[in-house]
């Protein structure tokens, strides 16, 4: 079998320079597979190549190895499976092997050689997904560590509960997240309205008892939907009080994040002065907004404050529901914000109660809709996918050779 030298290949390559992906596969059920799974992250399908180990080895010489390679082996000797993916796991690339051989030994002999995971054919998108999470996410001990996003209105009114809605439900959906979607106003909150769920006492109860917050509790608490998706959402009596401190909400977010792939905070705008830890836990901070004079002075004041709050936290900002004729235009507000805004998504207030009625989150419903593109490539982001790097023309016509 052809290998690549070392010298070919400089281990200290900047893996910002890598490539997210590549397969080399023989079968079309597991190309299909892979070619799904590239589209929904936003990655080029053209790294997807006929062929097994041998093909991988050939084009090392070629470019930096991708961060994560999908490898064929069927067919092969074991031994020459062992020299073949050292080579590849050595050169930094997380590698998953797919075969047909369902042994025990075989299996120990394929991971002692660094590879990531073996999966034994037939696999589809929904299987290659979820090993997909664990090598895009790895934590700092290297095991996988779950994301917490917080979604914040600069104003009331603004649909920051139906855009959280629609992120948490892609992350389930399409990039094969374990999603949570919490509802923290415990007494006013919509979510489980929208989604015609019935709401539980599980927020309540993780308040009332933070030290009962774990796995168990929350399968039990949470309410299913769809394929991945949890949701804990409460509606208490105005009239119950209901304790709540930066311990017992830091508390929540910490188990949210080993437990889940992705946490969905729809944050009511008192938590900013009343429950002010909690923005420190959050990987990034969604700001939605309209295109009002007041909704720009508020975005500033919050945006300017989460960073202070927040320091490793990114800060994105939305505007919602824009007319046609916004009281300020979309390059006013950027100026005035003295930064870009992250989406514009159009008003639309007929699709949306359509999707409300049905009980289901717009992207679900209706999934042509003009806003779904933009909010599945702003969720790529939050969910932590590798950026596809754009290449030169003759870097592109390298990689055809």
């Amino acid at each position: 079998m052809a290998q690549a030298s070392a010298r070919d290949i400089e281990l200290d390559e900047d893996m910002g320079e890598r490539e997210p992906f590549a397969a080399y596969i023989s079968d079309d059920v597991t190309q299909a597979a892979a070619q799904e799974i590239a589209t929904q992250r936003g990655w080029a399908t053209s790294n997807i190549r006929k062929g097994g180990l041998a093909t991988a080895l050939r084009l090392l010489g070629v470019a930096p190895p991708p961060r994560i390679m999908i490898v064929d082996i069927e067919g092969l000797d074991i031994a020459e499976i062992e020299s073949g993916l050292k080579e590849l796991t050595r050169l930094g690339s997380s590698v998953m092997v797919l075969g047909t051989v369902n042994d025990v030994n075989y299996f120990r002999r394929i991971m002692r050689t660094g590879a990531q995971d073996y999966l034994i054919k037939p696999v589809d998108a929904d299987t290659l997904g979820e090993v997909f999470v664990r090598l895009e996410q790895p934590g700092d001990d290297g095991k996988p560590s779950g994301r917490v996003v917080g979604f914040i209105g600069a104003r009331g009114g603004v649909g920051v509960t139906t855009l959280a809605i629609n992120t948490a439900w892609i992350m389930a959906e399409k990039l094969s997240r374990r999603a949570a979607l919490l509802d923290m106003d415990i007494y006013a909150g919509n979510i489980a309205l929208a989604l015609d769920i019935e709401p539980t006492r599980g927020l309540r109860e993780a308040f009332d008892d933070p030290e009962r917050v774990d796995e168990v509790f929350l399968q039990n608490a949470m309410a299913k939907f769809g394929k991945s998706l949890r949701i804990l959402a409460t509606e208490e009596s105005f009239d119950d009080t209901v304790r709540m401190t930066d311990d017992k909400v830091l508390i929540l977010a910490d188990t949210m994040r080993n437990n889940f792939d992705m946490s969905i905070l729809d944050i009511p705008r008192h938590f900013v002065m009343r429950e002010p830890a909690l923005f420190t836990r959050f990987d990034d901070i969604v700001i939605v907004t309209e295109l009002t004079l007041q909704s720009l002075r508020d975005a500033n004041r919050l945006s300017r404050l989460m960073q202070t709050r927040s320091r490793d936290a990114k800060v994105h900002i939305i505007a919602n529901r824009v007319t046609s004729k916004p009281d300020v235009s979309v390059k006013e507000f950027e100026d005035g914000m003295e930064a870009k805004l992250r989406c514009v998504f159009p008003s639309d207030a007929k699709a949306f109660a359509k999707a409300t009625l049905q009980g289901q989150p717009l992207v679900s419903s209706d999934p042509k809709h003009r806003m779904v593109v933009e909010l599945h490539k702003l969720c790529i982001e939050l969910a932590g996918v590798p950026e596809e790097k754009k290449q030169s023309f003759f870097q592109r016509h390298l990689k055809r050779k």
